[in-house]
């Protein structure tokens, strides 16, 4: 997959490069979710750039489609699937079986300078004491264990991170 075209590195170095240029100091966190992160591959990169500022559906479209163009002009991509948010759509997508419910597998943080990643494991502690069910392509997933599953994982990721400093 990713691996095979260029480095998840230089991709993720790319994508926030193009989100701060495009938008800023508007630019609140740019989110990998998805099979990429979940799986360690998948057919596509599932990119989240949420902003503080609202954006139309027109603008929004035309900028997930120009940040695409550039990544597949820059690295020869053709599997990245980009969503742009404001922070409020992002809050308001925080719900389950919103497209956002996917979180729950999985995600990486690659800039966040406005709490997005707070307000994402207060979305997965309410996931975590439900059972709701995700069905993809690769299976069926009950995203209230996944999500208490990552939950565990960030607390004892934050706990480790403490105590090497």
């Amino acid at each position: 997959m990713w691996r095979a075209t260029c480095g998840r590195r230089e991709l993720y170095d790319a994508l926030v490069n193009i989100a701060r240029k495009l938008f800023d100091d508007n630019l609140c966190a740019v989110v990998i979710f998805g099979s990429a992160v979940y799986m360690g591959g998948g057919r596509d990169v599932d990119a989240l750039i949420v902003v503080d500022k609202d954006v139309d559906l027109r603008e929004k479209i035309r900028l997930e489609l120009e940040i695409s163009k550039e990544l597949r002009s820059m690295l020869g991509a053709t599997a990245i699937d980009v969503h742009v948010l404001s922070l409020r759509d992002f809050e308001d997508n925080l719900v389950p079986g919103s497209f956002l419910s996917g979180l729950a597998l999985g995600y990486d943080i690659l800039t966040d300078s406005c709490k997005v990643e707070d307000k994402i494991l207060r979305f997965l502690e309410e996931l975590s004491k439900k059972r709701y069910v995700l069905h993809n392509r690769y299976g069926s997933w009950n995203l209230g264990f996944h999500a208490a599953r990552l939950l565990k994982r960030r607390k004892n990721y934050c706990i480790s991170e403490k105590s090497s400093v």
